[in-house]
């Protein structure tokens, strides 16, 4: 049986107490002076077994004093001021800082300042060039504009309020005039021409040829004008302002609501597309623009089936065609 060991605490903490405080030495000898402090107060006391149970005992409670010294020192904890030396060397580091911000602030300003002067060297370049490109589109427009078109707007109530015997009887056509073409025209070889003394504002009033006009009888090369010898339906050879200035037709004239194409007369496409695309392109497609080149593109053009009609759809009168047809010579002349 183990002997009972008394131990002083008051003793052991005056003893241990003020050694754990104090901390290890470097060579160990603080933790050999508290062991021998310990075991030799408890040694003359028991024995050799006493001893040790003492020590451990003693252990577990500096165990826990040490824990709670730890806990004081953590929860008495603040922050301390950085030291003059840690201050001087935030505050340069912030400089430093400054000085590279404002060095690559003047970087850029050079480098902007370069963009304007290669920008403001390059500008007369740009302009020249964006010239060449934009020039031929402002041109086109300008000629498109001033081109007479196969149509033109037109008033969408007048023609909506035009009665059959209106469609058969224009009013912008003499019919007693001995001329089987309308007005602004004169025939040659049974086709109906844009008259010579419109196109050569009087000084060659006779016609000759599709591409020739006359100054007087008896007509020769000498005293004939030629334009357009080698271009169908150019020159010369074209039809009246109110025909679209297209080619030559036939003798006979199209109804008020009509227009002609390539020799054809169908309805209005300004009637048909509400003043949008007003100008014909094809049997059954409308344009935006009276030009080839324009009309290449699908985004200027409306296409439909319906759009290949004649000016007396829907009328229900027989001498009204409701289909596309040639010009009708009783529109021109009475009687023929």
């Amino acid at each position: 049986q183990r002997p009972s060991v008394r131990v002083n605490r008051k003793k052991l903490r005056r003893r241990f107490l003020p050694a754990v405080l104090a901390g290890p030495s470097r060579d160990g000898g603080r933790d050999d002076e508290v062991h021998a402090d310990v075991c030799g107060g408890l040694g003359g006391r028991a024995g050799r077994a006493d001893d040790a149970a003492a020590a451990q005992n003693a252990g577990r409670y500096a165990v826990f004093l040490a824990a709670g010294v730890a806990v004081v020192a953590l929860a008495s904890f603040r922050r301390a001021a950085p030291s003059p030396g840690h201050a001087d060397l935030g505050a340069a580091q912030e400089k430093a800082g400054l000085v590279d911000l404002a060095d690559g602030f003047a970087k850029s300003l050079e480098a902007s300042a370069k963009v304007a002067e290669d920008v403001k060297t390059v500008y007369p370049d740009m302009q020249e060039a964006w010239s060449s490109i934009s020039g031929p589109s402002k041109e086109l427009k300008r000629q498109v504009a001033g081109l007479a078109g196969t149509s033109h707007l037109v008033d969408l109530k007048e023609m909506a309020n035009l009665t059959p015997h209106d469609l058969l009887h224009p009013k912008n056509i003499s019919r007693h005039d001995r001329n089987p073409c309308p007005d602004d025209e004169e025939p040659h070889a049974g086709l109906c021409y844009k008259k010579c003394a419109t196109l050569t504002d009087g000084a060659f009033p006779i016609r000759t040829t599709a591409w020739s006009c006359c100054m007087e009888e008896p007509c020769s090369f000498f005293n004939s004008k030629f334009v357009g010898s080698f271009l169908p339906c150019h020159g010369f050879d074209v039809a009246g302002a109110l025909e679209g200035s297209g080619c030559p037709h036939i003798a006979g004239a199209c109804m008020p609501n009509e227009e002609l194409s390539l020799g054809v007369c169908y309805k209005k496409c300004a009637v048909l597309t509400n003043n949008t695309y007003p100008y014909r392109s094809a049997a059954s497609s409308c344009c935006r623009y009276n030009n080839h080149l324009a009309c290449i593109d699908a985004l200027n053009v409306l296409t439909s089936p319906a759009f290949n009609t004649g000016g007396g759809l829907g009328d229900h009168e027989p001498a009204t065609p409701g289909t596309a047809h040639t010009p009708m010579p009783e529109l021109a002349e009475s009687g023929v």
